[in-house]
């Protein structure tokens, strides 16, 4: 077996800057392409992803590559991958399947001539997978212009299913796309957050969990641990390596809705930051912090304000909006703000000095993360105003 292997590390579209700048940050070398990052790691480097990527969304490592134009050439091919170096036959199958642009389009059949050939293998028949199984091994073949990809999933869930999440409100937000908010924001932790929209307290949490230096991937099972290539002790190690630190700055998350607090506090408390987000139950217009009480001089407002199905669709939401802006702005310079936008008229009407910083897909909308400018962008503009 090789020490090293291709990786592939899947996010939501947009995220990609975001995904690569940390992998950066654990050294990993690694390049982009649409829809995430590659790069040549070992086990430990997978397991080092799934534990700390908090913009991610799979970490698939590459089995096998080959042109592939009929299923029975498939069913052959699949049959020389070493099977038994990556499977355990005793943890449940799922398999996914995708075609685009091939001669090998039947997705049902792609993943019968894979099972078939992981059974001939093994000599008998895999199991597949419940609904109610929580460890499972996922293989994933790709055909795209009749080039095959075979790989299998490092974790049996998606990495943006934190395990935190037992209680959501509706239409929540995914932890990823929180993560990259928190990011984009560039809140600094000695400085306070606030979230006055915080629904199932998904931003507060994420914003908890990169101030106190927490791994995303702390409460899901062990990576790789569905496969015959997991190594407990490496994964152990992985997860003593950082104590977990106290945040400086005040985090505080709010909403009108006496459910969603609940939510949240829960959510927080299984997060294990609840100590840390100070939770309440209020209308936008009377959070403390922006009626200006109990409130520091720097800090950054980061959110998902309503849109959409969280609202009756005969909801005026313009007002709420325009009170959001005033009231930032009230705040002072101090205070930066980012949002999540569905619908661009809307954040214009906080009339704040908002730019994009990323755009992405969030339940099968188009979503915008608006932030606000910084001085730096400012000054970049004025002088090339004055230039032209």
């Amino acid at each position: 077996m090789t020490d090293t292997f291709p990786v592939f590390v899947t996010c939501l579209p947009g995220l990609e800057p975001f995904l690569l700048e940390e992998l950066a940050g654990h050294h990993i070398a690694a390049e982009t392409v649409p829809g995430g990052a590659e790069f040549e790691g070992s086990i430990e480097t997978v397991m080092r992803a799934c534990l700390w990527l908090g913009t991610a969304s799979q970490v698939l490592i590459r089995l096998t590559q080959f042109r592939c134009r009929a299923l029975g050439e498939l069913e052959r091919k699949a049959m020389e991958l070493p099977w038994r170096d990556w499977l355990v036959g005793r943890v449940p199958l799922t398999l996914s399947s995708r075609s685009r642009r091939s001669r090998v389009y039947h997705t049902g059949g792609i993943s019968e001539r894979i099972y078939n050939a992981i059974g001939k293998t093994f000599g008998q028949a895999p199991m597949l997978a419940k609904d109610s199984e929580d460890v499972v091994a996922n293989i994933v073949t790709r055909f795209n212009e009749d080039i095959c990809t075979i790989s299998i999933e490092a974790t049996s869930t998606p990495l943006h299913r934190r395990g935190y999440r037992l209680d959501a409100r509706k239409a929540p937000l995914r932890e990823d796309i929180a993560h990259a908010l928190v990011l984009a924001s560039n809140w600094s932790t000695k400085g306070a957050m606030l979230d006055p929209f915080c629904g199932s307290g998904t931003i507060a949490i994420e914003a908890a969990g990169l101030a106190m230096g927490l791994a995303p991937g702390r409460l899901r099972p062990a990576a790789m641990q569905q496969t015959a290539r997991f190594d407990i002790d490496s994964w152990q190690e992985l997860c003593a390596e950082t104590a977990p630190r106290e945040p400086v700055g005040k985090i505080a998350a709010s909403d009108r809705d006496k459910g969603a607090i609940a939510a949240t506090r829960a959510n927080a408390k299984r997060a294990g930051v609840q100590h840390v987000i100070d939770c309440q139950q209020h209308a936008l217009a009377a959070q403390p912090w922006l009626e200006g009480r109990d409130v520091t001089e720097h800090g950054t407002l980061i959110t998902n304000p309503p849109f959409g199905v969280r609202v009756s669709g005969n909801n005026n939401l313009i007002p709420l909006y325009q009170t959001l802006g005033h009231r930032m702005k009230a705040l002072g310079d101090g205070w930066n703000t980012m949002i999540l936008a569905h619908d661009m008229r809307l954040a214009r009407r906080t009339a704040l000095q908002l730019k994009p910083k990323f755009s992405t897909k969030h339940g099968g909308l188009a979503v915008t993360a608006m932030g606000s400018v910084t001085a730096d962008e400012n000054k970049s503009s004025s002088a090339t105003d004055r230039e032209s």
